[in-house]
């Protein structure tokens, strides 16, 4: 018996992690779609990243869903709360940004998570244009 519950656990948590390679995301701009771009304040400034495939999940009707956007940067992390699949994120300094996302599924009544989801990582990239010109101009 006991060795027929290690084997459940073992197979339920192949079937997760395969789940989990399911939910991926990418940049939908960018120069020469290389996920390059200037840094700045501007919108021009900011990376468009969205799910491009979704967990295959199906949650009952009383079950929300929540996006936890993560932009990890050296000088400093930044993340969202959003109800929706996709996110502008802003690039202020220059540098690498590792982008990724954590989906929740919420129980409507209780408020407790049923399931959760991480994305893949995008690696976006903010030049300084004034110093550099390889990102092109707007």
């Amino acid at each position: 018996m006991r060795k027929l519950i290690l084997a459940i656990i073992f197979l339920g948590s192949i079937v997760v992690a395969g789940s989990a390679q399911e939910f991926q995301i990418a940049c939908t701009n960018g120069y020469n779609n290389n996920n390059t771009f200037c840094c700045g304040y501007t919108k021009a400034n900011q990376a468009n990243v969205g799910v491009i495939k979704f967990p295959n999940f199906a949650p009952p009707l009383n079950v929300g869903v929540v996006y936890t956007w993560y932009a990890i940067h050296p000088d400093g992390p930044k993340t969202w709360d959003t109800p929706v699949s996709a996110r502008m994120v802003p690039l202020p300094w220059s540098g690498e940004y590792q982008v990724f996302v954590m989906i929740h599924f919420i129980d409507k009544t209780t408020l407790r998570r049923v399931s959760s989801y991480r994305s893949n990582t995008v690696t976006v990239k903010a030049l300084a244009c004034e110093e550099t010109k390889e990102a092109g101009t707007h």
